[in-house]
């Protein structure tokens, strides 16, 4: 397993950001590390006021469509939706957001969940099945797609080159504008469905905990995901140039941490709002290393959890072990 890992490491793209900004700046504002740090350190009571909606931008428009740069339709059926993303950016294509609804009209869950994906894939293959495969286990599924990635990605640069970087405070920053997004999902499904909840994948799983800490949501699965970003990142075999990046402008790991304390479960997990929580641990991994995923489960109050014979990338071979754990747990809290 951890061989497969390994190969599918050597294909990943692995790039320096192009957009390497001398500054930090946070919503406009230049800061040093401490003094971000002692701003967002308000906030690690009430991280909903930090992690806001954005509601004041407007409404998110849910339609039926299609992103003119997502054009290739998915191989397993799903209404493919558009909405106007509530944090708006430079970039067009980040703007508008694709989603792909996983859901049989004639026989609609009870409940629905928000899949999050991880950082850095240029498709949605796998989670496209995923989420097929949870709707014909009577869950259904909500996939959306993470700023500056895929459909999303903008012209001239790679998928997610934007997202995690070097530059720590835009990485907060993207970190605030998908939970903003994913909060507003959640809002929006809350008048659809009875149960709505969040499956938080790789990094998409800081994400959907952040969501889970700033909206009461039913279910909250994090897999092959966790806590202590910015050790993950330090330590994880597919951050590596972004490690070489923060070191060349003078940043460690503790700097890092430091910095990324008001994205982080381990500062905030004591905040989550699931009403029910399984995590499922990818036992040999190296890109969220195992450590940091026993991280998170301590940060969330030792929920139950299913730990995995494999690496990150290998856990797509239990991927059926996964959805049917996942679907047997909403049905047993759903009766």
């Amino acid at each position: 397993m951890t061989a497969f890992d390994r190969g599918y490491g050597l294909i990943s793209r692995k790039k320096t950001c192009s957009m390497l900004v001398p500054k930090e700046v946070f919503d406009g504002q230049e800061y040093s590390i401490d003094e971000f740090y002692a701003a967002s350190s308000a906030f690690f009571e009430k991280p909903w006021d930090f992690y806001r909606d954005f509601k004041e931008n407007g409404p998110l428009h849910l339609r039926d469509g299609i992103h003119p740069r997502d054009m290739v339709a998915p191989k397993v059926p799903c209404r493919r939706m558009i909405f106007d993303s509530p944090v708006s950016t430079d970039w067009e294509e980040t703007n508008l957001v694709p989603f792909k609804w996983f859901s049989d009209p004639k026989r609609r869950s009870k409940t629905i969940l928000l899949f999050a994906p991880g950082w850095g894939r240029s498709n949605q293959t796998v989670e496209e099945k995923w989420c097929y495969q949870l709707q014909k286990l009577g869950v259904d599924c909500g996939l959306l797609t993470v700023p500056y990635h895929q459909a999303r990605t903008p012209i001239g640069s790679f998928t997610g080159e934007y997202f995690i970087s070097a530059n720590v405070l835009w990485t907060v920053s993207n970190f605030r504008h998908f939970t903003a997004e994913i909060r507003r999902l959640i809002q929006e499904m809350r008048q659809e469905y009875e149960y709505v909840g969040l499956v938080g994948m790789s990094s998409g799983g800081f994400q959907a905990a952040l969501a889970s800490n700033c909206e009461p949501v039913d279910f909250f699965f994090p897999l092959i995901t966790g806590g202590q970003l910015g050790s993950i990142t330090w330590h994880g075999s597919i951050t590596q140039f972004v490690r070489r990046d923060l070191e060349r402008k003078g940043i460690d790991e503790n700097t890092l941490n430091k910095a990324w304390s008001i994205a982080d479960e381990v500062v905030l997990g004591k905040h989550c709002k699931a009403k029910t929580i399984k995590q499922y641990v990818s036992l040999y991994d190296r890109v969220v290393p195992t450590i940091y995923q026993l991280k998170l489960w301590e940060a969330l109050g030792r929920p139950p959890r299913l730990d995995l014979e494999c690496a990150h990338y290998s856990s797509f071979f239990h991927g059926n072990a996964v959805l049917k754990d996942i679907a047997n747990t909403v049905a047993e809290h759903t009766l």
